[in-house]
């Protein structure tokens, strides 16, 4: 009988395989059309998103591209993603990090901040999954901002890395995003 640690190992060996493998075949999806980076399309979205939700029992996941065009995967926990071993032969500048929320709010928590902070001079873009069509942008050319795009509600707004008021809240799974009485007051 196999343990659930050995069903776990199987199941991150899949997914690393499982999407540096689609990253190769990228040319298949490439829409060329939308003006978007071949990590920014939505089938690979689709497969990091499946990898982390599906494959394994909504686990993070995180995708980095470097500048050699490599792919290199990690999974972690239900909130927590990390490289154990720094990447052999990754090559800066990052084009993207990409990482999951499994649990359904595309958002940077404070470790997310941290991370692009510290990377933010040999890292392009970042994004952050937390569905099918919702994600977050992060660009370094702003590095403030990341823009929060919702396709299946139809919403995009923004999180400010350090206009803070009581309107986020990084308590309680899933994050919620709501407007304080400050916030409606200037509004009006």
């Amino acid at each position: 009988m196999i343990t659930y640690e050995e069903e776990m190992k199987n199941r991150r060996a899949y997914v690393k395989f499982s999407l540096q493998d689609t990253w190769g075949r990228r040319q298949l999806w490439e829409n060329e059309e939308t003006n978007l980076d071949p990590f920014a399309q939505q089938p690979f979205f689709d497969t990091i998103w499946d990898m982390s939700t599906v494959i394994l029992p909504n686990l993070e996941v995180q995708v980095v591209i470097d500048d050699n065009d490599n792919c290199f995967v990690s999974s972690g926990s239900s909130g927590f993603v990390a490289f154990m071993q720094e990447p052999a032969g990754l090559k800066l500048p990052i084009k993207c990090w990409i990482h999951t929320h499994p649990f359904g709010r595309a958002y940077f928590s404070g470790t997310d901040w941290n991370t692009v902070n510290i990377w933010q001079k040999n890292m392009k873009e970042a994004y952050v999954l937390g569905g099918y069509e919702h994600f977050g942008f992060w660009q370094n050319t702003d590095p403030n901002v990341l823009v929060i795009q919702e396709s299946n509600l139809g919403e995009q707004y923004e999180q400010n890395q350090y206009i803070k008021c009581e309107c986020w809240t990084d308590s309680g799974t899933p994050p919620v995003k709501w407007i304080c009485e400050n916030c409606q007051e200037e509004e009006e």
